[in-house]
């Protein structure tokens, strides 16, 4: 039987889950490449009682949170949101980066966006890859990293 993978928008039912995903992932040093926030209980608790404009998800896997993402900006004023993944260690090579980009893309083009932004470390070759084969264009550098653009 295949795992069933679900996007849930983050609400305060995943406070715990999502302070403990952050947790492991923080602990491990994944937030190396991903560091849009910190990676802790406060932050955590932050995102749960959110309610602006801005979509915060997580990936799960028979409801236990493989992956966290966001399309952000749409509260600061932009028309283009920003996007930001990731996927836990131990759930990496099973194509879920790839799922949940998809999913992130049909949630903003459901708000309107024209398209999507993202950064992204050049020597992050796995995630420059993935953008790669989901048309992203890579347009200059900013703050160090890759800065490329999708049109939906």
């Amino acid at each position: 039987m295949r795992n069933k993978i679900q996007y849930c928008r983050i609400d305060t039912t995943w406070t715990d889950q999502l302070t403990s995903f952050f947790e492991r992932i923080h602990t491990n040093s994944q937030d190396k490449y991903f560091h849009p926030h910190p990676f802790d209980q406060k932050k955590a608790q932050e995102l749960c009682c959110y309610t602006g404009f801005d979509l915060y998800y997580v990936q799960t896997i028979e409801t236990k949170i493989c992956g966290y993402g966001m399309l952000r900006g749409w509260d600061q004023g932009y028309k283009i949101p920003s996007l930001g993944i990731i996927i836990h260690s131990d759930y990496r090579g099973r194509g879920l980066g790839k799922k949940f980009m998809k999913f992130l893309h049909e949630q903003a083009g459901k708000k309107g966006a024209k398209k999507i932004r993202l950064k992204v470390y050049p020597e992050n070759l796995s995630a420059v890859n993935l953008y790669k084969k989901l048309e992203y264009s890579f347009l200059g550098k900013e703050e160090g990293q890759l800065l490329a653009f999708v049109e939906l």
